[in-house]
């Protein structure tokens, strides 16, 4: 096993790499970004290996931790050759962290996982199976449960899909359920560290005409959306992610001008209505943490 070390200069000046590859290929790249997570790291990292359909390699970001998140991925990749680490000297947030391993990856899909989450074993095998069987879909995201909840059931259509007038409603899947084509020419807005992810589906949905999501909770988040600690839970502060997402989204010509007004009402109104239920939820988290 030999480790590499290369300056990656062309890619980000504030990057370097240890790789180590594989032979093996399902045709899935994991990237999972990583900021202080030291104590769920290998929880995300045995999560993408228990699949029942391996993932080619696995490329985990470090976004300049201060703790032991590196050196913690560094040990564990000396018994997984498929393991990847590149570690920013700088704090770049998690879109153009996850922009920097999907450059670096070299099959036909990318998967997302965050360092805090995990996901059912069967969930890559049931997202390869529906992009052979959907050739033109660009993406595919799943139902989440969160974690201890029970999971959301839905009656209907086993697959969803969704235009960006639905999304504009609301987000419809989470990060770290998607699977995308890997040459999809559209990336995370490197200067949106909150919604990027929304953006992106959004501008997926009006260049290709929709967003799809395996009506099945593949995804398992261990804190709830709103109104715990950690990234997704930043009520006011992913209110304005949204509405910058919806701004970007205007500025590119993808909607009008009167649609944005309309949806940053919209979005408003959604955070009005969630402030109670994230305060309950956060009293409820913080009790079962005591």
């Amino acid at each position: 096993m030999n480790f590499i070390g290369t300056p990656l200069w062309g890619l980000n000046n504030l990057v370097t790499l240890l790789q180590v590859k594989s032979d093996e290929n399902s045709g899935v790249t994991v990237i999972i970004p990583a900021f202080r997570s030291e104590n769920v790291i290998i929880r995300a990292l045995n999560s993408a290996l228990n699949q029942t359909s391996q993932p080619d390699e696995i490329i985990v970001v470090d976004d300049a931790s201060d703790d032991q998140t590196v050196s913690i991925v560094r040990e564990f990749s000396k018994s997984c050759p498929k393991l990847r680490l590149v570690v920013n000297t700088e704090n770049e947030g998690p879109g153009r962290s996850r922009n920097t391993a999907w450059q670096l990856a070299t099959t036909e899909f990318v998967a997302f996982l965050d360092a805090d989450d995990t996901w059912q074993p069967e969930k890559l095998q049931i997202q390869l199976e529906w992009f052979k069987n959907n050739q033109d879909a660009m993406i595919c995201g799943t139902m989440h449960q969160i974690i201890n909840e029970p999971a959301t059931k839905i009656i209907g259509e086993p697959v969803s899909a969704f235009d960006v007038k639905d999304l504009l409603r609301r987000n419809r899947f989470t990060t770290p359920s998607a699977m995308l084509r890997r040459n999809i020419p559209v990336r995370f807005d490197n200067k949106l560290r909150l919604a990027e992810d929304y953006l992106l589906w959004m501008e997926i949905a009006a260049t290709y005409g929709s967003v799809n999501r395996i009506n099945q909770s593949l995804t398992i988040l261990h804190k709830p959306i709103f109104g715990a600690s950690g990234l997704s839970s930043k009520m006011f502060p992913m209110y304005i992610g949204e509405l910058k997402a919806i701004k970007a989204l205007a500025s590119k010509g993808h909607i009008s001008r009167t649609r944005f007004i309309n949806c940053a009402c919209w979005s408003t109104l959604k955070l009005v209505r969630r402030t109670p239920t994230s305060i309950l939820r956060n009293l409820r988290w913080r009790f079962k943490s005591v």
